[in-house]
């Protein structure tokens, strides 16, 4: 499961497989098989097989799959906004593969996992210090596949996402709507295996509308930039951005407009549930790069389960009645990916420079606002349960 062109060099690193075993009979109950590398050999595994549904009678239609959740500082409240936002959108269903979280972090993965809109499961593979970069994109592959076949018969598609991802319409009001808008542009589900959608990065150095200042043009868009010593880079990139300038589709930037968040409802939640309700990072962070990936660039995707042989983090790897690459690129006018990080990281380091040079305010994300913060004050007045 990998395309070796990425790394042809490598020949130290393990690569999954997808295996195949044909039926002798046809399954009408439960079955049990086990698994051998030599004929004859006594099985030490054994798996349990359940009749399935058809693969057009689905539980669900969009299921999110998480993979190798590892993070040693607590994320709580992020997880909170990220899966209330989800749920605002559509999403029916997150499955989390966990390695290592937070007490905090746990609980409230617990806690949805008891209303029933989350799956919890070990990773396969646990993470090592020493493995290499592209091992770790390999073991990730086993995780995305397991989550894969988890749904196939439950689920019409599933959804690649990263905890710092969103996924989201720019004018329909959920992912089913969305669906039925991009088939006015040519998604065939007979004919493709998966939907991309173009990311763009919303770097944590980029937001602060208070550090901008405006520099007059002379055209119709708004140019504004930052000085050097406002910008917050991580150092290990080595960037040196001397300013970075900040466009507008508005002839001038409203700061009543970007700071129209809400906060009189905001106190009001606070007073009623005994506690600070926060402001979205959704309504926060409205400033992106400039520079928007290009398509299979960050790209994440909605993948059709029944066309979907083998999937990868970003796209299917290989497709089913299809040959070669199955996906279907949405127009960016209707759909992004919106990445939240907080720097340029090493994952991204060559193109660093690029993505840092130009920004833009982008109000996207503003109108699920008054859904969110709903949203957000009925799930942090809930007392977390602990365990």
């Amino acid at each position: 499961m990998w395309w070796h062109e990425w790394d042809a060099a490598s020949s130290t690193v393990e690569t999954p497989l997808l295996l195949s075993c044909p039926l002798t009979d046809s399954l009408y109950d439960l079955s049990v098989v086990s698994i051998v590398t030599e004929p004859c050999e006594d099985p030490v595994n054994a798996f349990v097989l359940k009749l399935t549904r058809k693969l057009t009678e689905y539980k669900r239609t969009f299921t999110i799959c998480v993979k190798d959740m590892n993070f040693n500082k607590n994320i709580a409240q992020n997880l909170i906004e990220w899966i209330e936002t989800n749920k605002i959108l559509g999403v029916d269903l997150i499955d989390v593969y966990i390695d290592e979280i937070t007490e905090e972090t746990q609980n409230v993965l617990l806690r949805y996992k008891d209303q029933g809109y989350v799956r919890l499961f070990h990773v396969p593979i646990k993470y090592r210090f020493e493995r290499s970069l592209w091992q770790r994109r390999r073991d990730h592959l086993v995780t995305y596949n397991d989550c894969l076949y988890r749904n196939l018969a439950e689920s019409e598609y599933i959804v690649p996402l990263d905890v710092d991802e969103i996924l989201l319409p720019k004018i329909a009001f959920n992912l089913s709507e969305l669906l039925r808008r991009l088939r006015k542009y040519g998604w065939n589900p007979k004919e493709y295996s998966a939907i991309l959608v173009q990311n763009v990065f919303f770097f944590d150095f980029m937001q602060g509308v208070n550090k901008y200042k405006f520099f007059k043009n002379g055209s119709n868009r708004s140019k504004i930039y930052v000085k050097r010593d406002n910008v917050r880079i991580n150092e290990a990139i080595n960037m040196d951005v001397e300013k970075i300038e900040l466009e507008d589709d508005s002839n001038s930037l409203s700061m009543s407009d970007l700071d129209n968040l809400d906060k009189e409802n905001l106190n009001k939640y606070g007073i009623k549930c005994k506690r600070k309700i926060p402001i979205p990072k959704l309504s926060q962070n409205i400033i992106r790069s400039a520079l928007v990936s290009r398509v299979g660039y960050y790209s994440k995707s909605m993948m059709l389960t029944r066309r979907v042989l083998t999937a990868f983090n970003h796209y299917p790897l290989t497709n089913l009645g299809m040959t070669g690459f199955a996906g279907w690129s949405a127009p960016f006018s209707e759909v992004q990916l919106n990445h939240y990080k907080e720097s340029c990281n090493t994952t991204i380091v060559a193109e660093c420079v690029r993505y840092g040079q130009r920004a833009r305010v982008d109000r996207t994300a503003l109108r699920l606002h008054p859904r969110l913060t709903h949203a957000l004050t009925a799930a942090l007045c809930h007392k977390i349960k602990t365990f």
